[in-house]
């Protein structure tokens, strides 16, 4: 696995065709969410909220592998039929719009998750 220091440079040393969708990505969390950290967990961008895992992604090769824990992806599954999903994942396809909006409802409802282990 790669090491980065940060994640300005996960995203620098990322193949430049995906530079943009990854700072995108990066900038809608860091804009809509207030508290939330960011490091690099798992050789990716990763965010924790409340001091628990919220949220990592990465530029796969054939794709941008978002990472928002299995539970909002489990209660968005009818939302996400269009996706490839695993338990924790959904992959999405690079060359098309980012599906910002499901991404937020997936953020959203990770906080909720979050909120209720309290």
């Amino acid at each position: 696995m790669k090491t980065y220091k940060n994640v300005d440079q996960y995203i620098k040393k990322a193949d430049k065709d995906k530079q943009e969708v990854l700072q995108e990505i990066r900038q809608m969390i860091l804009n809509s969410f207030k508290n939330v950290e960011e490091e690099i967990s798992y050789g990716m961008p990763s965010y924790k909220y409340a001091n628990k895992p919220f949220f990592h992604f990465a530029a796969m090769k054939g794709h941008l592998g978002i990472y928002p824990t299995p539970g909002p992806i489990l209660t968005l599954a009818k939302e996400l039929k269009d996706y490839s999903t695993s338990k924790g994942c959904v992959r999405l396809t690079y060359g098309k719009p980012i599906p910002k909006k499901l991404i937020m409802k997936l953020l959203k409802e990770r906080i909720k998750e979050i909120k209720k282990e309290k």
